[in-house]
């Protein structure tokens, strides 16, 4: 596997689509996973065309989506364009599908899409990346739904905007896609592993989610959920802890791991939150929390994981949720330097702040529990030569 990366902060959107193109050329890729902020909204397609023309080809897969900015090995940026260049040596074998109505019917989209992905591999896939609209797919369903299809772990996120929460983007090809759900799939030698953590900590009791609508939540052990918040954290629920204070929720197939859940609107009149995905009915949380600290003591955690195992990584996909980024300094580099520091080497590496994460987590034996979608989390896929 040969793997490059590259990235530009130029705004004029040919120009960057062709700086691009033109810094992967050589490496010959057959596929290219591609970031970038919301900059390009009005002309995305002039941002292709010049991607294509650096590339003197249009016969290579692009898959990729907006952010809330970039992450890659020279540049960690609000705004800008990164990319991952991939080449197998024809030893792999890519399908990618689409579906639209996200929105509707995370469940069934996801589920459609991962089926339509999977039967161009004639049902064996070793690898997998999902996007999802971060405006209006509901997360927990779009992990469920591919969770369905494939039996393998696999990683992804929810597309953003720049913190607008208005429109995103999934880039399939040519193809610019909202309110929907993409795949990328591989079949072969794609040698990767990966792991999840968010480095929130649980205060006070455990509760039980009673009534639930979607991402609404209407109840939680015979309270509302600002009443449940207040009595837990000794204060009441305020605009500065959205993203800060969140919901660790815990699940029967990985009893000892809990998926964290950010609130990102309330409702003083009826009590409700409304979070970045949806939690079940009879789900068991407690309220989190986390400081830079924490933060940072997460992405470390997490990347000496995956180092310890021993596998030698040749290039690195990061997903990192966007509240983490406005937590931190310097647009989030804090954490694309702790991985690069406990990788030892200078390896490509790409990624994007999320509006929420996909992936599993990587158990002491060295398996993986089923792949969960989560909020406030890093997920780092580290893919091998």
């Amino acid at each position: 596997m040969i793997y490059k990366s590259a990235s530009t902060s130029l705004t004029d959107a040919y120009r960057a689509g062709s700086e691009i193109g033109e810094a992967l050329k050589d490496s010959g890729p057959e596929v290219i996973l591609l970031f970038t902020s919301i900059t390009f909204e009005s002309n995305f397609d002039v941002f292709i065309a010049g991607l294509y023309d650096g590339l003197e080809t249009s016969q290579v897969i692009i898959f990729g989506g907006t952010g809330d900015g970039i992450y890659e090995t020279s540049l960690t940026a609000h705004y800008g364009v990164c990319a991952l260049g991939i080449n197998s040596g024809g030893r792999t074998t890519w399908s990618t599908a689409a579906e639209l109505g996200v929105g509707a019917d995370s469940p069934g989209t996801a589920r459609n899409c991962a089926s339509a992905a999977l039967a161009q591999l004639g049902g064996k896939a070793e690898w997998a990346f999902v996007l999802a609209d971060g405006v209006t797919a509901d997360g927990t369903g779009v992990a469920a739904g591919v969770g369905e299809i494939l039996s393998i772990p696999f990683i992804g996120g929810m597309t953003g905007d720049d913190r607008k929460f208005t429109r995103s983007r999934i880039f399939l090809n040519g193809l610019e896609i909202e309110d929907g759900v993409a795949i990328l799939l591989a079949s072969g030698s794609v040698p990767f592993i990966t792991h999840s953590s968010s480095g929130f900590i649980p205060i006070g009791a455990l509760g039980i989610i009673e009534e639930s609508h979607g991402k609404s939540i209407g109840r939680i052990s015979g309270q509302t959920p600002l009443a449940f918040i207040k009595e837990q954290v000794g204060k009441p629920l305020a605009m500065a802890d959205l993203g800060i204070l969140a919901l660790a929720t815990y699940t029967e197939s990985a009893p000892d791991r809990f998926f964290m859940r950010t609130t990102y609107r309330y409702d003083m009149l009826t009590g409700a939150i409304t979070t970045f995905g949806s939690i079940p009915t009879g789900a068991t949380i407690q309220v989190s929390g986390a400081g830079r600290e924490q933060l940072l003591q997460a992405v470390q955690y997490c990347i000496d994981t995956v180092v310890c195992t021993g596998f030698t990584p040749a290039a690195a996909v990061i997903i990192s949720c966007a509240g983490r980024k406005w937590q931190l300094d310097n647009c989030g580099e804090e954490e694309v330097q702790a991985i690069q520091d406990a990788i030892g080497l200078q390896i490509p590496l790409v990624g994007f702040p999320s509006f929420g994460e996909i992936g599993p987590f990587l158990t002491n034996d060295g398996t993986y529990t089923e792949t969960f979608f989560h909020n406030a989390t890093v997920v780092i896929c580290l893919l091998g030569a």
